[in-house]
């Protein structure tokens, strides 16, 4: 049976008053999970790779990883004040992600809690450490966009409807599965949202070939049918169910809006290659267009590597 029994959030100790922390913290108290807050240290003159003697790289290394150390300690004892039960790991990495990566290749994680940094005019909304946490997490990855507490309890799942393929299929299961266990546990209201792509668009590619007219509607029926059989397995109302034409990012930013919603599940099929960078780009259009926290689902032992 699916559970969350241990959160790791993912922490930048640069940044002050991470959300993550305060995210995982009600989730870890909610889903009496437990909880582990989780930093990296680093600095190119206490690598392996420095040409500082060995005396003086071990001693920027302690002080460094002292540094973070204290840092999550002051943390967690705060939260442990409150009864929570919480460890803290800093391990020596460049990057935030493969800190992560290795406490899921050595632990037990049901889901990791990360913040998005706020972006800038000129700054990218979703980072390296982002993209890259997305893409070889082995467990769900919940973004998070703002402190503010989930004040509707409003989520919505997206999903493709209609591809009835093995891995598509599993990945659907995973994600309203996911989505009807934090129903439960968190007396949530569950949405489901589906959308197709504009056949308009589609055919100005070739405008010597006209529109039959049955095409639209027929395509429309095709993917509200099969949006109702997934809430119809999962006890979504009917009234839940969201099925557009159009973009997906365009059209849940403004789903989001108009309902209030707190929280956008999203599915992603483990790929290679440039298909994998299309994954990124498809989750990075959300992150930027939502204003509101993103869960992605993609379990490793739940989705196929190989689905088109």
């Amino acid at each position: 049976m699916l559970n969350i029994t241990h959160i790791l959030a993912v922490l930048d100790h640069q940044v002050t008053d991470d959300p993550a922390l305060s995210r995982a913290l009600w989730l870890a108290k909610s889903l009496k999970a437990e909880l582990t807050l989780l930093t990296n240290a680093w600095d190119p003159l206490g690598d392996e790779g420095s040409h500082v003697k060995a005396e003086m790289r071990d001693n920027i290394r302690y002080k460094f990883t002292e540094r973070a150390e204290r840092w999550l300690e002051e943390a967690a004892e705060e939260l442990r004040e409150s009864g929570q039960t919480v460890q803290t790991e800093v391990l020596w990495h460049k990057h935030l992600h493969e800190a992560a990566l290795e406490v899921l290749n050595q632990q037990d994680v049901d889901l990791v809690v990360k913040s998005v940094r706020t972006a800038g005019l000129i700054d990218r909304l979703f980072t390296h450490n982002d993209w890259n946490l997305l893409r070889h997490c082995p467990a769900p990855v919940l973004m998070v966009k703002n402190a503010e507490a989930w004040s509707n309890n409003r989520f919505i799942a997206a999903i493709d409807a209609t591809c009835d393929d093995e891995g598509h299929t599993r990945l659907n299961d995973n994600l309203l599965a996911f989505a009807e266990l934090f129903a439960d546990h968190l007396n949530t209201d569950l949405h489901l949202f589906n959308a197709y792509p504009e056949i308009n668009l589609t055919f100005a590619m070739v405008p010597e070939v006209s529109i039959p007219d049955e095409l639209i509607s027929d395509l429309r029926e095709q993917h509200e049918k099969g949006a109702q059989r997934w809430a119809s397995k999962y006890n979504v109302p009917e009234d839940h169910v969201h099925v557009g034409e159009g973009n997906t990012e365009d059209l849940l930013a403004s789903l989001v809006t108009e309902t209030g919603t707190d929280l956008v599940m999203l599915g992603s099929v483990g790929r290679k290659g440039i298909s994998a960078a299309l994954i990124g780009n498809t989750a990075e259009a959300v992150l930027n267009r939502v204003p509101c926290d993103v869960l992605v689902i993609k379990p490793q032992d739940g989705v196929s590597p190989d689905v088109d």
